[in-house]
């Protein structure tokens, strides 16, 4: 691992930003239909479950990554194995991100540009940034994630203004009962964006202030769902259930509603950049987290020598993975609950309880 430092903030931005990613451009849970920010919010209990996971093994072995505490754990026989399969995890989840926002791109506002024309850009920007280390990708995510909220705010008080949200879309609450918002909430928010988050245990050493950290991380989580909650809320309110269910991307589409005096309008512009912000940051932490695998796995010394051809890997794999944005969600729905619950949630919680057991025995033995 390179000698970096992050603060409370940048971590606290830095994973703000990652569980946002694109997941706030689509409309989350809508299966629960106008409870879907109801389910949303019920999902932070899974996020906080699994971080406290992270977290408690990280507390454990506070100068290890993730990939290096298995082997301390399950031993080198199961550990360097499962690490390795965990480098592949990593790499698949920023060809994924890196796919989903090149198609989202390429589907709203940039039509006539090449998949792979926008997937090159992105991922050179962002083996750009890493190569100079993983504290300028921490400093320019703090600079980012103000701007993000700058226009968020901008974005709901226009939408106000406009008057085009209709409370009404919303209610009654739980007209439906429980069942519709907990079936989502299991299915889907429980785990989605949370099981994700897995790749800042890779990162979580370079924290400066241990304690602090740790805070800013929880906090991080509950805004992160409260910004999704609220997304959603805002574009059922705006756009109805089954518009917001049918859009491909209907942030863009709320927000192409503000129009205040034939003056204020087509602010598509907030939304592109809330696109290649969210997707940048992800795919970052995605790629990262697979460079620090890599080089922890095989000991490399220099692990930069390795973004570039990280890169390559995760852009040719973007290309090979799914033949358009519908099958992109089809496939990820059932990677939510199989491939992901795994790695993020049952892998990590196996490796939580035998830690814990050993050393309960180490204490007994002394």
């Amino acid at each position: 691992m390179e000698n970096a430092k992050i603060s409370p903030g940048q971590l606290f931005a830095l994973l703000v930003l990652f569980n946002l990613g694109t997941a706030i451009l689509r409309v989350l849970a809508i299966d629960a239909e106008k409870d879907a920010w109801l389910a949303i919010l019920l999902g932070a209990i899974g996020g906080l479950f699994l971080f406290y996971i992270y977290v408690s093994l990280y507390r454990q072995y506070p100068n290890l990554p993730l990939t290096g505490y298995m082997r301390a754990i399950l031993g080198k026989w199961i550990g360097w194995p499962l690490g390795l399969i965990y480098v592949l995890f990593f790499i698949h989840g920023a060809a994924r991100d890196l796919r989903e926002g090149g198609d989202l791109l390429a589907a709203s506002v940039l039509d006539q540009t090449p998949l792979i024309v926008l997937n090159i850009v992105m991922i050179f920007s962002i083996a750009y940034v890493l190569n100079k280390g993983f504290e300028v990708l921490a400093r320019t995510a703090q600079i980012f994630f103000s701007i993000f909220l700058i226009f968020a705010a901008i974005s709901g008080l226009l939408l106000y203004f406009s008057g085009v949200i209709d409370i009404n879309r919303l209610l009654p609450v739980l007209a439906k009962g429980w069942e519709p918002v907990i079936e989502t909430t299991l299915k889907q928010t429980f785990q989605f964006p949370h099981e994700e988050v897995i790749c800042f245990a890779m990162v979580l050493p370079y924290l400066a202030n241990r304690k602090k950290g740790i805070r800013a991380g929880y906090l991080a989580v509950i805004v992160s769902v409260l910004i999704l909650a609220y997304s959603t809320a805002m574009n059922v309110a705006v756009l109805g259930v089954d518009i917001s269910a049918r859009a491909v991307f209907p942030l863009l589409h709320t927000i192409s509603l503000i129009n205040i005096g034939e003056f204020i309008q087509r602010l598509d512009v907030f939304v592109v950049l809330t696109l290649i912000l969210g997707d940048f940051y992800k795919t970052a932490i995605f790629y990262y987290a697979g460079v620090i695998a890599a080089a922890d796995v095989f000991q490399f010394q220099d692990h930069k020598k390795l973004v570039n051809y990280v890169g390559l890997i995760i852009l040719f794999i973007s290309m090979m993975l799914t033949g358009n944005f519908a099958e992109q969600i089809e496939e990820g729905n059932v990677l939510l609950y199989t491939f992901f619950l795994a790695f993020g949630g049952i892998i990590p919680f196996i490796l939580y309880v035998v830690a814990k057991l050993r050393k309960t025995f180490s204490s007994a033995r002394t």
